[in-house]
């Protein structure tokens, strides 16, 4: 019994940080993918808490979103190396227009580090739209 219940409870924390982490055979690919499904939370909460989903609360909307920027500063590391696994959603685009890549990321790390100014629903929606933009831009150029 005590079995099952630890099973149901790991297919629960798959579930909810990305089943794809756990099928990633190459550790380079899955520290990518740990960080950019690190991201992906927090930017989630913020979109619930900027859609009514969640109260509004500034202080966690500028917590969520020092989080995105310090996991923002890491995507250049985690894909400086070109690794390669089935699970991966990477383009191999990225490595051949390095520079472009890198502008990205910082373009989303900036984006985090202007959303520390949350104070209101409404700078909150207007950090999430900075926030989205910058993950498309990347995310259209370089994700399969």
């Amino acid at each position: 019994m005590r079995k099952t219940g630890f099973a149901i409870a790991m297919l629960c924390a798959l579930a909810t940080t990305g089943a794809a982490l756990a099928f990633a055979m190459n550790p380079d690919v899955r520290k990518r993918q740990e960080t950019m499904g690190l991201i992906g939370a927090n930017m989630k909460r913020l979109v619930e808490m900027a859609k009514g989903k969640s109260a509004f609360d500034a202080e966690e909307a500028r917590a969520l979103a020092g989080k995105i920027s310090a996991k923002a500063a890491l995507v250049p590391g985690v894909f400086e190396k070109p690794a390669h696994d089935p699970e991966s959603k990477a383009s191999d685009e990225i490595w051949t227009n390095w520079d472009d890549f890198a502008a990205r990321a910082a373009a989303l790390k900036a984006a985090a580090d202007a959303a520390g100014g949350i104070d209101s629903p409404e700078s909150l929606g207007a950090a999430v739209g900075q926030l989205a933009g910058a993950c498309k831009a990347c995310h259209t150029r370089y994700k399969r």
